[in-house]
């Protein structure tokens, strides 16, 4: 077992600590590394946690069994990773709040491929019906993963149409990836597993409840290079992920529909807002094939060549953020003249050429290897 699998398990570990959420993770972790965490216990020092949470985290450290917890998570065919994985999606390093751990089922390679996020109502009409299964199966066509929440209407007919086109698919889960949510897309969470990919930032028997789904919409969006809604009230869940989409930078094309009819309110509403305009589900993938793949062949150029400085300060980013002070009085160990405006300059830099990725005023590595 490697070292960085080793972290992994800590990491795994410390997700199922009973009453530690995902913001008191992503705190704990700022202050100590999970292995850190599970050796020393909850007498660590600095550790943001309330007297119930300590004695939690002490109980669940002495029932859990590192190994054997990760085998049986093998055998269930679940893939884990956490954000100093390697292969942990780059497009959600990038997002607002980035997912600490994520599980998945099916084809992992999926979620690193090229997607466009198609989501609307439950409670879709004929024509919305027959507009989700053309633009499934015609992102399909263009080898474009359809990446969507697995839920009943929209969601799951533009997934189920690009599996049955031979395509692919990747269902982001308000649950976790050993729960199938609506069991009456059984058959969908079946096939995403055999042809697709399951994906959740929950442990794997998380029951579903209402305040998963809206933080999931991030991961949603946050996979796909575009976000299409077909059909969706003005107060729908969908219109969440288009928030969420447009905070990430993400363009949103919205397909129109009567004015009488309720289902259709949202998209006119966010195409009178400046969403694009989808008006044939085939010409919009055949322009999303040649424009994402141009764009793909783009980022494959030849990146410029970085200074000895940038190299060096390169050397001192981690996976997981850092200030630009911690980074600076790193710095100075190596070179002590160095001023706070020059690291920061440097780190720019690092951004502008693509090595290093910022949030926050925060700074860590684009890449692992």
């Amino acid at each position: 077992m490697t070292k960085r699998m080793k972290e992994e398990l800590y990491y795994y570990w410390l997700d199922n600590v009973p009453g530690i959420g995902r913001i008191t993770m992503r705190r704990l972790i700022e202050v100590i590394s999970p292995r850190e965490l599970y050796e020393q216990g909850a007498g660590a020092p600095g550790l943001p946690l309330r007297e119930k949470q300590r004695k939690q985290l002490d109980e669940h450290r002495q029932r859990w069994r590192l190994e054997e917890e990760w085998e049986g998570l093998r055998e269930k065919g679940i893939h884990f990773c956490c954000m100093t994985s390697r292969d942990y999606p780059d497009k959600l390093r990038n997002i607002p709040d980035p997912p600490v751990v994520l599980y998945q089922k099916g084809e992992v390679e999926h979620i690193h491929r090229t997607g466009v996020a198609v989501v609307g109502t439950r409670n879709c009409s004929a024509y919305g019906t027959l507009a989700a299964k053309e633009l499934g199966r015609a992102l399909a066509d263009q080898g474009i993963v359809v990446i969507s929440g697995m839920a009943r209407g929209i969601d799951g007919i533009s997934q189920w149409a690009a599996l049955e086109q031979g395509g692919a698919s990747v269902g982001v889960l308000g649950c976790g990836v050993e729960i199938c949510y609506p069991r009456e897309n059984r058959f969908l969470y079946e096939r995403l597993q055999e042809s697709g990919c399951l994906l959740s930032e929950s442990s794997p028997y998380t029951q579903p409840h209402a305040g998963l789904f809206p933080s999931r919409n991030r991961l949603i969006s946050g996979l796909a290079e575009v976000l299409v809604v077909i059909e969706a009230k003005e107060k729908s869940g969908s219109l969440i992920t288009v928030d969420m989409a447009l905070e990430q930078g993400k363009e949103v094309y919205a397909m129109p529909g009567r004015i009488t009819d309720s289902v259709s309110r949202g998209c006119n509403v966010l195409i009178k807002q400046g969403a694009e305009l989808l008006l044939s589900p085939r010409e919009f993938a055949g322009e999303m094939g040649k424009l994402l793949m141009g764009k793909k062949a783009e980022e494959k150029k030849e990146e410029s060549p970085l200074t000895l400085q940038e190299k060096e300060l390169y050397g001192l980013l981690e996976p997981l953020p850092l200030s630009v002070e911690a980074i600076w009085q790193k710095a100075r160990r190596i070179n002590p003249g160095l001023t706070l405006s020059q690291v920061m300059e440097g780190l720019l830099m690092l951004v502008m050429k693509g090595q290093a990725s910022t949030h926050e005023q925060y700074f860590y590595r684009s890449h692992l290897g």
